[in-house]
């Protein structure tokens, strides 16, 4: 009984040994070798050694990507450290000694990592990408519309066209067998376009308030707003803000100090005289039957406009704001004479916004109140 186990025994260790050894004399056939079956990018790398399935990994990989007639070649750094980091997974550890390496990687078997993407650092290549949108990357020119010499001009936009960086990784990822893949360009379409701008052609809102031309710091505030206003644009639907379009009335952007109402009390401040731009327009507004917003009343009440009929503004603090409710565009033209503000609004009529058929002024309109444009 005891001879039958002593033999059964050494028949084991017989076994073992037999099968280990065999294990040391393949491994040191093939250790340097990829394993059979190893398909990367549709390329088959079986039994070939580390320094092939790199060169070939990383000549077959991606180096640049196209537009139209160019190619813009892409650093792969990264990709290709990502490649030999990915290869000390396929191959074995490799000390010079294949006995040594044997039983090493017997007890540390090699975790292989899924070869998908392979050699594409995702980072490295969306980085490149945003720096080429700065070469490819066109604005779209709007189309444009203003009120000169009497009449509506309108002049074409043009299309521009943006670099898709996430369709171009996408795509990029999807043709891995290319060394070179084209970039992906979407079209960005001119905002407002001819058609819409078109539309502009009724007269919604038009009135006139007159100032003092003597009192040269309020007569050049007076004009600069009026310049800031002119010819803007409001698409259907969106708010308009005085603030945000004249901006913060300052020395530095050319207002001056002028008489402005600060509770009970009349004071010197930059920009004073800018009221009398909102609430013109907001009486233009008014005409336009138009959504307010936003509108304040002076705490004093003003020349330019009948009692409780203005809109003071105080940039930061009161704001004009009003919504453009008609189906197109709207356009705001401002005009300057001797002594008269007029500021009318073109825009797309409907049952709601009906074309106006008479201007209106405060405190009248004079017979040159628009003779002279300056």
């Amino acid at each position: 009984m005891q001879n039958r186990w002593f033999f059964a025994m050494a028949l084991l260790l017989q076994l073992s040994v037999t099968l280990g050894f065999g294990t040391v004399v393949a491994y040191g056939k093939t250790h340097d070798r990829a394993p059979s079956g190893l398909i990367v990018c549709g390329q088959d790398l079986s039994g070939l050694s580390r320094i092939q399935v790199s060169s070939q990994l990383k000549n077959n990989s991606l180096n640049a990507v196209l537009h139209k007639e160019d190619v813009y070649p892409l650093k792969m750094d990264r990709s290709n450290a990502e490649i030999e980091a990915w290869l000390d997974q396929v191959f074995p550890v490799n000390t010079g000694s294949w006995f040594t390496d044997a039983l090493h990687n017997l007890a540390h078997p090699p975790v292989f990592i899924p070869p998908n993407n392979i050699g594409l650092n995702k980072e490295e290549i969306i980085t490149q990408l945003q720096s080429l949108s700065k070469i490819i990357d066109k604005p779209m020119r709007p189309a444009t519309i203003a009120y000169v010499e009497g009449r509506l001009e309108k002049t074409d936009g043009q299309a521009g066209h943006k670099l898709d960086i996430e369709g171009t990784w996408s795509k990029i990822v999807s043709e891995h067998k290319k060394k070179q893949v084209a970039v992906v360009v979407k079209e960005v379409p001119a905002l407002p376009g001819v058609e819409a701008i078109t539309e502009i052609q009724s007269i919604l809102g038009d009135y006139t308030t007159y100032y003092n031309s003597q009192d040269v710091p309020r007569t050049e505030n007076v004009r600069l707003a009026a310049k800031s206003l002119n010819n803007h644009l409001i698409p259907p639907g969106q708010e308009f803000s005085f603030n945000d379009v004249v901006g913060e009335r300052t020395e530095a952007t050319g207002y001056l100090p002028a008489f402005i109402f600060a509770g009970q009390s009349v004071i010197k401040g930059d920009g004073g005289g800018i009221c009398q731009d909102s609430s013109t327009l907001f009486q233009a507004v008014r005409q336009a039957r138009l959504t307010i917003v936003e509108r304040h009343n002076h705490s004093l009440p003003v020349a330019y406009v009948s009692n409780g009929q203005d809109a003071t503004v105080s940039y930061g603090i009161l704001d004009f704001r009003f919504r453009n409710d008609t189906k197109g565009y709207l356009l705001i033209s401002t005009r300057i004479g001797a002594d008269w503000l007029r500021i009318r609004l073109f825009g797309l009529a409907d049952d709601k916004h009906p074309v106006l058929l008479n201007p209106e002024g405060y405190p009248a309109l004079r017979e040159d109140w628009d003779k002279e444009i300056k």
